[in-house]
């Protein structure tokens, strides 16, 4: 559950789809932690024989299964940790890790909000543009894979006018 500001009212809760296909968009890389994976068991075998020395292996053994397996298993992790709120005035996205705890952003909705939509199930991405101290900066919410694309979308566009 998020924290909401006084007088705040949720319009919409919701996860992503689950399941999606696996993101296999950079083959090189995850060959290449193949390799790396294959080379780190390799070292950290002939280490073995020097006592506590193949330890050393276990960061590199480490950095081959994320170039591997990270990006590809990547989406269904965050699919499965995710929850999605929209309230009167932001749009909350909140990651449920089961050993970092619960990360959320928010970013408040206004007539400026940029929103886009695209796929079944819709991925719903919000931008606006920020100035601060350093400039102008973009901030930006996804609410990935969601079935109630065509509802969350009208909602938006409520709050957007003030009449949510």
């Amino acid at each position: 559950m998020t924290d909401l500001q006084p007088g705040e009212r949720i319009l919409w809760e919701g996860r992503p789809e689950p399941g999606g296909l696996l993101d296999v968009s950079r083959p090189g890389e995850m060959i290449f932690g193949l390799a790396f994976i294959a080379f780190s068991l390799f070292w950290m075998t002939k280490a073995m024989e020097q006592g506590a020395f193949w330890l050393f292996g276990l960061p590199f053994l480490v950095v081959g299964l994320k170039l591997a397996f990270w990006r590809a298993y990547q989406p269904r992790l965050r699919a499965k940790f995710a929850r999605y709120t929209l309230t009167d005035r932001r749009a909350i996205a909140a990651m449920h890790w089961p050993l970092a705890g619960v990360r959320e952003h928010a970013l408040t909705l206004t007539p400026a909000t940029i929103v886009d939509s695209e796929g079944e199930p819709a991925t719903i991405t919000l931008r606006q543009q920020m100035t601060g101290p350093r400039g102008a900066v973009t901030e930006s919410l996804i609410f990935d894979r969601i079935d109630e694309s065509a509802q969350v979308l009208a909602l938006i566009r409520q709050v957007q006018r003030g009449a949510a």
